[in-house]
């Protein structure tokens, strides 16, 4: 079934938080079955191959042109171009890992701005004091930068 982008996105923002994650966890999920299983064994893929197979399922299913940037121990996943609506992205990024590797990570919208969006995707620990961090103020930049010697 194809949707417009304009309803889906006014279906999110009518939506409850808790509908909108489960949505996104829904379109990630499916992505990272297919990237996962075009791996023979996805957990031992090099990061170049599990990125390239993940950015293609995703080209594939609309959602955008992703790559990702090394923060020092911080994995941002760039999603270029996506017309799904923010709040949908980190939900998405999440669970085509999970999918993917069979391994819970958790993820946080760091930004959108000029039609490319970066997700933090880490520990839950780690997500949850750049959520803090954001929260009270800090830029992205240098809440990713305050994870640096952490453990999380």
């Amino acid at each position: 079934m194809l949707v417009p982008c304009g309803a889906l996105d006014a279906l999110v923002l009518a939506a409850p938080t808790e509908a909108v994650e489960v949505l996104g966890r829904a379109l990630g999920s499916a992505v990272g079955r297919r990237a996962g299983a075009r791996l023979q064994d996805p957990k031992s893929a090099s990061m170049e191959a599990f990125v390239t197979q993940l950015a293609g399922e995703g080209a594939v299913a609309g959602v955008g042109v992703l790559s990702i940037e090394r923060w020092g121990r911080a994995l941002v996943v760039v999603i270029e171009k996506s017309p799904l609506a923010g709040m949908l992205l980190a939900p998405f990024v999440a669970a085509a890992i999970e999918a993917a590797l069979g391994r819970r990570v958790w993820s946080i919208l760091l930004g959108r701005d000029e039609g490319v969006a970066r997700v933090l995707v880490a520990s839950e620990r780690a997500v949850e004091r750049v959520k803090q961090a954001m929260a009270s103020g800090t830029p992205w930049g240098e809440a990713l930068a305050g994870l640096h010697g952490d453990k999380a």
